[in-house]
């Protein structure tokens, strides 16, 4: 890591020597120069780092170190759960592995989530673990819901000027914002020209590399962070009331989606296969609010094709009816659990996974039982 960052040092002090040297007449001219050369070390910085497989450190780079580490230690196939802290703290990929081992499937689980992550933060480091990777996923699933479909911008609701929100913003994810943000303001004209000059300073941060060496990694070297976070002590009491009536209402209208949303993702998939990946399937754990689990069952009626669990089971809703909650959009371990038992199930009928191989007839009995 030295020797790249004495490299980058040694390029941009020649390119500006060069400016010195043969500075151009007029102070215009000389500015302009200066500008030019300016950008192109730091483009040429920005590709070097990209080549050589450079992230910025944070915990989504140790999320992805540790899944590659999974990877490299475990030859057999794997599925990937992209994520927010929906995930995060409702599937412990451990446990998720053996129920499906049990029923005769080779694939590894690995959740691949952090709380708050944009859309675009999970493609860059989804991306960046592809490419470190010693073999693409077999299958893929993302985590879709409203409060991420809507916000082409959310990275800013976590912290600004972080390194998390900074690094999302390269090429390709400010892209992906301006056209968000040009596709419909669902909070108004405030909120578009706050999130527009939020986005005018920090894409500059992002594209200059500022930071960038000083938190830089690759994911082999990077600290390893568990994505399964399991909690015990809830963050806000859910009341009882509020708990079985969200809970008891599984027929909710079908909500429209957010064009952003699906254009993403529809990339995203397009991407995954170029990558490798066999099969892409989508996905949302358990809330309290009966909406939000509606707005990912309007999306598996929009792609029927496509291998879609939506938490819309009451069964299994009924089972969370208790103090298994977070807070009212994140379970506790032990609703992880109830919800894993049943995501087990849902995966096998989806047979998005294949066919069983070390036990075939067990995989025609219910993990819940």
């Amino acid at each position: 890591m030295l020797a790249i960052k004495m490299t980058c040092a040694a390029l941009t002090l020649l390119l500006t020597a060069f400016v010195l040297r043969r500075p151009p007449a007029g102070l215009t001219r000389a500015l302009l120069s200066f500008a030019g050369a300016f950008a192109l070390s730091a483009a040429l910085i920005g590709v070097s780092a990209h080549k050589a497989g450079i992230v910025r450190n944070g915990p989504y780079a140790q999320i992805a170190a540790d899944a590659l580490r999974k990877v490299q230690a475990d030859p057999s196939p794997y599925v990937l759960f992209v994520g927010a802290s929906y995930s995060r703290n409702a599937i412990d990929d451990d446990a998720l592995t053996r129920k499906l081992r049990a029923h005769g499937y080779a694939q590894r689980i690995i959740t691949f989530a952090l709380e708050g992550a944009s859309l675009q933060e999970r493609d860059l480091r989804l991306r960046q673990f592809l490419r470190a990777a010693p073999r693409p996923p077999d299958v893929v699933f993302l985590e879709a819901s409203p409060e991420f479909d809507r916000a082409p911008t959310h990275g800013f609701v976590i912290a600004k000027f972080s390194e998390r929100v900074i690094g999302q913003f390269d090429p390709r994810g400010t892209l992906w914002a301006l056209r968000g943000l040009a596709m419909g303001a669902p909070d108004g004209v405030v909120d578009l020209a706050k999130n527009t000059i939020l986005l005018g300073l920090h894409v500059p941060l992002n594209w200059l590399n500022v930071g960038l060496f000083n938190e830089a990694t690759t994911i082999h070297k990077a600290p390893v962070l568990s994505s399964w976070d399991p909690q015990q002590i809830p963050r806000r009491k859910v009341t009882a009331a509020a708990r079985t009536r969200g809970l008891a209402q599984h027929d909710t209208a079908l909500p429209s989606l957010f064009a952003w949303g699906e254009a993403f993702r529809a990339r995203q998939r397009a991407m995954l296969r170029a990558a490798g990946v066999r099969a892409i399937a989508y996905y949302f754990p358990p809330v309290i609010d009966p909406d939000e689990r509606a707005y990912l069952a309007a999306l598996c009626m929009a792609h029927p094709k496509t291998p879609c669990i939506a938490p819309q089971d009451p069964k299994m809703l009924a089972r969370l009816d208790g103090p298994v909650w977070f807070d009212e959009e994140h379970l506790l371990a032990p609703g992880a659990a109830i919800y894993d038992r049943w995501l087990a199930n849902r995966i096998m009928e989806t047979g998005v996974l294949g066919k069983p191989e070390a036990h075939p007839q067990l995989a025609l009995r219910s993990v819940d039982e």
